[in-house]
Parts: C-alpha cells; sequence; structure tokens
C-alpha cells in the first residue's frame, strides 16, 4: 500500500518580510527608486500647491465680494398703506443677533433733522455742503466692513463725548486730512478721531458724519425720542441664500409683523456662491489630473522594475514563491516609493503655497486636514498604479522568468 504524500502548503509571507523584500528591491535601486517616488511626489506637490494657491486666490476674492456686501443686509423701518415709517421695536437688534447665520449687528439711530457741519464759524449758515450726521452705536462700523484710513472709531469708551469720524468724502468736503482736526456741528465743536476708507456697500456714509448715540442723545435732548429710534441695521451674515435670509431677518426683527425693510444685494450673494462652487470644482479637478500624471510615473517605473528582475522573480517562483507572493511583493514596493514620494510632495507643494500666498499678500488658505487625506490618495494611487506590473510578474512561471535571464 503506497503512503501518500502530503500536499504542499502555499508559502504564507509575513507582513515584516514582505516589507523587507520591498525595502531591499527599492533601496537595491536608489536612482530608480528616487526617479519612481519624484513622479509621485510632484504629482502630489502640484496637488498641494495648486490647491492651496487656488485657496488663497478664492479666499482672498470672497472676501473682496463680501466686503462689498455679498454678505451684508440692512434692515431699516417699513412704511405702511399711509406711506408713514414704521419704526423698529428696540429688541430688534438683540432678536436678530440670535439667529444663526448672523454674525455681526451694527445700529445707527435716527439723526436730528437740519444739522449744520461745517469747518469753522466762518463759512454762512445759509451755505449747504450735502453732508449728513450719522449716529451709531458701538460696533456699528464694524458689522459694516467700514474700515479706517487713519485713526480709530467710536467705541463704549468715547461714545459720550464729542468726538466724530468723517467718512472718505465729508473728510474732504471739510478740508479735514488727519485726525486731530475738529469741526463744528450745530454750532458745538467736535473733535476729529478717525476718517474712513471709502464705504461702496455702504455710500451713505461716505458723506457722513458720525457721533454716538450717548453724546447725541444728551446733545439734543428736545429730540431724543427721535434720536432713540433705529434708522438702520446693519447685518452681516454668513454667505448663503440672500433670499431665505431676507425673509429671516424680517421676521426676527419685527416677530409681531410689523413692515420691515430688508435689502440685500442679491446679485452678489448669487455670484459669490457661483465663484466658490466654480473654483472648488477647478481645485479638484487640478488635484485628480495631477495624481494621475504621478501614478502613471509609478506604473511605468514598475513595469521597468518586473522587466529587469525577471530573473529574480523566476528563483522565487522555483523555490516556491505563489504568484500571489510576488504579487504582493510588488505593489507592497509600489506603496513603498508612492508614501516617501507622498511625504516629499506634501512638503514641497505646502511650502509653494504658502511662499506664493505670502508673497501676493494673500490669506493662506491651505487646507491642513486635506494633506494626510492628499499623502492617503498618493499612496491609493501607487497601489493602483502597481497592481498591473504585479499582476504581470505573478503570472510569469520560473522556466519564462529564468529563460528571459
Amino acid at each position: 500500500m503506497s503512503e501518500r504524500t502530503p500536499m504542499s502548503k502555499p508559502i504564507r509571507t509575513r507582513i515584516a518580510d514582505l516589507m523587507h523584500a520591498a525595502w531591499v528591491g527599492a533601496a537595491g535601486r536608489a536612482s530608480r527608486t528616487v526617479l519612481a517616488s519624484l513622479g509621485i511626489a510632484l504629482g502630489v506637490a502640484a496637488y498641494v500647491a495648486l490647491s492651496g494657491i487656488a485657496a488663497s486666490n478664492q479666499a482672498a476674492l470672497l472676501a473682496q465680494l463680501d466686503a462689498l456686501g455679498a454678505n451684508l443686509s440692512v434692515v431699516a423701518p417699513g412704511v405702511d398703506a399711509a406711506q408713514q415709517k414704521v419704526p423698529l421695536p428696540d429688541y430688534a437688534p438683540t432678536t436678530i443677533a440670535r439667529q444663526p447665520q448672523v454674525e455681526r449687528v451694527g445700529v445707527f439711530d435716527t439723526a436730528p433733522e437740519k444739522v449744520q457741519i461745517f469747518k469753522n464759524g466762518l463759512c454762512p449758515k445759509t451755505n449747504g455742503n450735502a453732508l449728513a450726521l450719522a449716529i451709531m452705536r458701538p460696533g456699528a462700523l464694524d458689522a459694516v466692513g467700514a474700515s479706517l484710513a487713519q485713526g480709530h472709531g467710536i467705541d463704549a469708551n468715547n461714545e459720550h463725548l464729542p468726538v466724530a469720524v468723517l467718512g472718505s468724502d465729508a473728510a474732504y468736503r471739510l478740508g479735514v486730512n488727519e485726525p486731530g482736526d475738529r469741526i463744528l456741528i450745530d454750532n458745538a465743536w467736535y473733535g476729529v478721531i478717525g476718517i474712513l476708507n471709502p464705504t461702496p456697500q455702504a455710500e451713505s456714509l461716505n458723506a457722513a458724519v458720525i457721533i454716538g448715540e450717548q453724546w447725541a442723545l444728551g446733545r439734543y435732548p428736545d429730540q431724543t425720542d427721535t434720536i432713540g429710534r433705529i434708522s438702520a441695521i446693519y447685518v452681516r451674515t454668513t454667505p448663503g441664500d440672500a433670499e431665505g435670509t431676507r425673509r429671516t431677518l424680517a421676521h426676527a426683527a419685527n416677530p409681531a409683523g410689523g413692515n420691515v425693510s430688508v435689502t440685500a444685494s442679491a446679485d452678489l450673494s448669487k455670484a459669490r456662491n457661483t465663484t466658490n462652487d466654480s473654483l472648488t470644482t477647478l481645485g479638484l479637478m487640478i488635484g485628480v489630473i495631477a495624481l494621475a500624471v504621478g501614478g502613471m510615473s509609478i506604473a511605468n517605473m514598475m513595469i521597468v522594475t518586473v522587466m529587469e528582475r525577471r530573473g529574480e522573480i523566476g528563483l522565487r517562483r522555483a523555490l516556491g514563491a505563489t504568484p500571489g507572493n510576488i504579487r504582493m511583493q510588488f505593489v507592497t514596493e509600489a506603496a513603498l516609493l508612492s508614501t516617501l514620494g507622498g511625504f516629499a510632495g506634501i512638503a514641497l507643494g505646502a511650502g509653494a503655497a504658502i511662499g506664493v500666498a505670502a508673497s501676493a499678500g494673500q490669506p493662506i488658505a491651505l487646507d491642513w486636514t486635506s494633506l494626510p487625506l492628499a499623502w492617503a490618495a498618493a499612496i491609493l494611487v501607487g497601489i493602483l498604479a502597481g497592481l498591473y506590473p504585479a499582476s504581470r510578474a505573478a503570472r510569469l512561471t520560473p522556466t519564462e522568468a529564468l529563460r528571459g535571464e
């Protein structure tokens, strides 16, 4: 009775041995390893750099659109059937500020009537200079997005003092070039503490002289009922649906259902959303193309590697290595190359994106949380690129491989 020969079990490669074989294969051909890693490094660097530069340009452009009023709404008193203004409730700024899409709220009160504003007392009282008086509560200029060309604004520390902030046109008409000068408002002297840059998002402020609410209430005691009324609430919101935001703000300003006027630049808001979507899609497509180029480099180099190592493949097959062992060896080697190249590419691309943004004076908008994802994507691309060469190597029989050698 003949003995049965035991069935030979397939050789199982330990992970440590697999990694060692991949490292020896990569380190033994330093020049080719560098070239293969360079391909994926350049692909990842292009992805990180271009996406970072595009994000910085996107952030700068969106900031400009926001400065023009893409996310700025103005809440004002509406009118009734008799075309009379319906005052806003005193709690309107508070209820508006509670809305989730609201970032900042700035309030301007109703100014006294027939205010005269001059450089000094030598100007004839009959001459008008088309300047308006605006009364603000602290924080109003921040909500508008107005910036100061010189000096500082009105806050809780000085709103009870006779100080004024001039719009850009108002400063020009009054001949005031810098803070520290003084002007005459209804026969009372006011010190100029700031001059605004042009504010295209709130053009009425360009020709306005702005004073604090607390000082105005004390200066015009006979008009406290009028001055205490809200004339406009500037609301800075998160970018989104302008029409939906308009309805929300109107209800928040007067939950009782009174007439409320809410104006917003729907065209700017729509342009902002379109620009954001387009630039995001562009950055994504650039990344896909860059990674594809890096993957092709890995695939080409791995095909050449398989052709040069036919003798090694034949010897391993003759010693009992299975096609699966060969396949895993070359896939692991491709993953190792893409890992090294991906790390170098991320460092190079991030440095390039930060340098370009800094030199252009744009905000650094590199998404740091996406860098590990870019590295993982590079490794995945390397694995996919190595599948075909690895399968080609696994199909070689020991005889074919050794004959070719």
